[in-house]
């Protein structure tokens, strides 16, 4: 009902696997998901897009005088933010005070800001390339041990949803080393439990003083998310749930 033109042809967005039909959905898109958002997001099929089907031809030659004249993502963002009417004045005047914020973390901060982004919304695989990104290059001497060590926790975090136990114990074993979290530890237990290691799980025990209350805390809570899924089962629900992880799956790996 807020849109002025509605579109029956849609632009697909991979990064949350939906599309947009409107001038006002991409503006929403853009403040609400600005990590996800780099400068190949601003494509020319993107533009031909809001120039043809949305009809916003001055929306489209703003951004293209922006690109001509070297213009940074902030300003294209901003740009379609401010002239889609879909935001207050103040509300665009937010985003741009976000954006000056933006730039000025570091590369792997921002890298880590989109991949946290993606795992919210359930693209792991896409995530875990981004959080990989950043453990692969140079260490920052900026940034604390702790920043590498919630990268390590959130990648070992991303293995778990696609039930890699084995390559997330490995994650959050690094987590703990670099950022000493609770969660982190526990969740390095919890891998050996739900794998059914429990030598792994009595020398982790032992390393880092782990009191058998606490195992069996984890113990009793994994027993009863087993018994709430078994308790919820549906043949039909669990075949569609698997029919959509198979296509967005696919999604993310041509991704």
């Amino acid at each position: 009902m807020l849109c002025t033109i509605h579109t029956e042809k849609p632009y697909y967005i991979k990064e949350v696997n939906k599309n947009i039909y409107s001038i006002e959905e991409l503006a929403y898109y853009l403040y609400n998901y600005l990590y996800l958002v780099d400068q190949s997001f601003f494509s020319d099929s993107l533009l031909d897009y809001i120039e043809n089907e949305l009809n916003q031809q001055t929306i489209a030659a703003g951004i293209r005088q922006i690109v001509e004249n070297q213009g940074g993502l902030g300003e294209k963002i901003s740009f379609v933010i401010k002239n889609s009417g879909y935001y207050s004045e103040r509300e665009a005047e937010k985003i741009e005070n976000h954006l000056i914020m933006l730039s000025s973390k570091t590369s792997a901060e921002r890298v880590k800001a989109k991949a946290d982004m993606l795992m919210d919304n359930g693209k792991y695989n896409m995530a875990i390339n981004y959080y990989n990104s950043i453990l692969k290059k140079s260490v920052n001497n900026e940034l604390p041990e702790r920043f590498y060590g919630d990268v390590y926790n959130n990648l070992g975090v991303a293995y778990t949803r696609l039930f890699a136990y084995e390559e997330a114990a490995a994650a959050f074993r690094c987590a703990y080393r670099l950022n000493t979290s609770t969660e982190s530890l526990e969740s390095l237990l919890l891998c050996s439990i739900l794998t059914g290691d429990e030598e792994r799980l009595k020398v982790d025990q032992k390393k880092y003083g782990v009191s058998d209350t606490v195992i069996n805390r984890i113990r009793s809570e994994v027993i009863k998310q087993r018994v709430h899924i078994q308790s919820e089962w549906n043949e039909e629900k669990e075949a569609e749930y698997i029919k959509k992880c198979k296509k967005e799956y696919v999604v993310e790996i041509n991704s």
